[in-house]
């Protein structure tokens, strides 16, 4: 094992990697802690091959084991990093591209939603439009319907009038009439008052030419008796 090249070969075919994962963690890992962990190198630095070289071969030996363990590790590590960094440019630059896409959606949307905004801004303003009018014909429909309730109210008032009319008519007819009753009854009244007036009169000059008749004729019969008196008497002569 003269030869380095070959020396160096050797040793290389017999580096063995462990725990690979741990090897590519993103974190920093200390230089001997790869070379100890994740590698065989204490195993070939210990085996029985290296150790029963003399000094200062087997010093050189284990140098070289120390370095090609060490390289290997590291470059395992680096390659894994690198491929890690790769991702995430590739991650990076299909996150730009998403971007990109995700910018110009956003930008469409916007102008949809800018639209939207003005469409129903438009919609807001119709709808209130529409709704003065609403109020609008509710409040001439309102005055429509007070207009006709007033009108059927004054048509019933008008009837009601018209009623209390033909009834005034009525009772001024009747009124009128039950005067001319009235009148009759107190001409009947006072033409009797004054039959009765006539009557008692009539009675009174019965009564008093009864009286005068009575005098008379007591008067008479007086008169008469004196005549027969006189005539009784003897003539002288």
């Amino acid at each position: 094992m003269s030869d380095n090249k070959a020396l160096f070969d050797y040793w290389h075919d017999r580096v063995q990697l462990k725990n690979h994962e741990k090897i590519a963690a993103a974190q920093h890992i200390p230089t001997q802690v790869l070379r100890h962990e994740h590698t065989n190198y204490d195993l070939l630095r210990q085996s029985a091959e290296v150790q029963q070289l003399n000094e200062p071969e087997r010093s050189r030996v284990i140098a070289i084991i120390k370095y090609e363990c060490t390289a290997q590790v590291l470059q395992y590590r680096a390659g894994c990093l690198r491929d890690r960094a790769q991702e995430i440019e590739d991650s990076y630059q299909e996150i730009s591209k998403h971007r990109s896409q995700l910018l110009r959606l956003i930008k469409v949307l916007q102008e949809k939603l800018f639209g939207k905004d003005q469409k129903l801004q438009q919609l807001e303003t119709r709808i209130t439009s529409l709704s003065a009018e609403n109020e609008a014909l509710r409040s001439e429909l309102e005055s429509t319907k007070a207009a006709e309730e007033l009108h059927q109210e004054l048509e019933q008032l008008k009837k009601q009038y018209d009623a209390v009319e033909k009834r005034r008519r009525e009772l001024a007819k009747n009124n009128q009439s039950l005067g001319g009753r009235v009148a009759h009854a107190q001409r009947y009244k006072r033409e009797r008052d004054e039959a009765r007036a006539l009557l008692a009169e009539k009675e009174r000059q019965i009564l008093s030419l009864t009286a005068e008749n009575e005098q008379l004729r007591a008067t008479n019969e007086q008169f008469l008796r004196k005549l027969k008196s006189l005539a009784a008497e003897p003539t002288i002569g």
